[in-house]
Order: structure tokens, then C-alpha cells, then sequence
């Protein structure tokens, strides 16, 4: 993110989950959907119970899982130096230019392209070029 946040307007995040999380489910296609709530411990079982699976499915990881995903949940958050009002009327920028700018940083560090890559036309890449033009002097 530095490189290209010039601004040093983008922070890390921290996410923290709840100890106690709830968790809906079906017996079969035929019940209806319930809900319990799942406390530190039963999220330890469940997730043995998980591994368990998957090594018994992967034979201890023997047979390769040929269609898999693994989701991967990115925060980070954008900073302004003065209020949201004050951004606009006292320092007259634009913050939703400043936000576009720093979700060209967050997805061109995540898919490994460049932010021009990742704009869908020409116009749309002109027009970020006006208010970022940092972002493109790497292309």
C-alpha cells in the first residue's frame, strides 16, 4: 500500500469475531432451518470436526482437492485528516475521489495488477488520471 498511498490515508484493520457465534442450519432438505448458538469450545470441536473431514476426504493429503476455494477477508480503512464536512468545505477535495484512489491501491495489491488493468474503459481511466495520477506514473 505505500507505494502508491501517497496520502497515507489507508490503516489496517483488525477484525475481531464475537466469543459466542451463531450458527443456522437443516438436519436434511426436508426440516426446517434452526439456529443454535456456538461458544468458544463447540467452534474448537466444530473445527477439529472440519479438519477431520478434510483429512479423511484428502486421505491425509494424499488425493488433491481438485475444486476448492478459500475465502480471505481484507479490511482496511481510510483515514481523513479533518472531519467528512470539513474535507469537503474547509480542504475542498472530494472524498469519494480519495476513496475511489484508495480501493485502486487495495485491489491492485490484492489481484497484482495495475489500477489502470482494473478500471473498465478508457474514460473511466482518463478521469482517475486527473485526481491520481500517482497511480499511473508505475504503469
Amino acid at each position: 500500500f505505500e507505494a502508491l498511498d501517497t496520502d497515507s490515508a489507508l490503516r489496517p484493520t483488525v477484525i475481531k469475531t464475537g466469543d459466542v457465534w451463531t450458527k443456522r442450519m437443516q438436519q436434511n432438505l426436508l426440516t426446517k432451518m434452526h439456529e443454535e448458538n456456538v461458544t468458544l469450545q463447540l467452534q474448537k470441536k466444530e473445527k477439529n470436526k472440519a479438519f477431520d473431514l478434510l483429512d479423511a476426504l484428502s486421505r491425509s493429503g494424499s488425493l488433491p482437492i481438485a475444486c476448492a476455494e478459500l475465502h480471505v477477508f481484507v479490511a482496511a480503512t481510510h483515514c481523513f485528516e479533518n472531519s467528512l464536512m470539513a474535507t469537503v468545505i474547509q480542504d475542498n477535495i472530494n472524498p469519494i475521489e480519495k476513496m475511489e484512489n484508495s480501493m485502486l491501491i487495495v485491489a491492485s495489491t490484492i489481484f497484482d495488477l495495475s489500477p489502470a488493468h482494473l478500471l473498465k474503459n478508457e474514460q473511466e481511466e482518463q478521469r482517475v488520471v486527473k485526481y491520481s495520477p500517482a497511480l499511473f506514473e508505475c504503469d
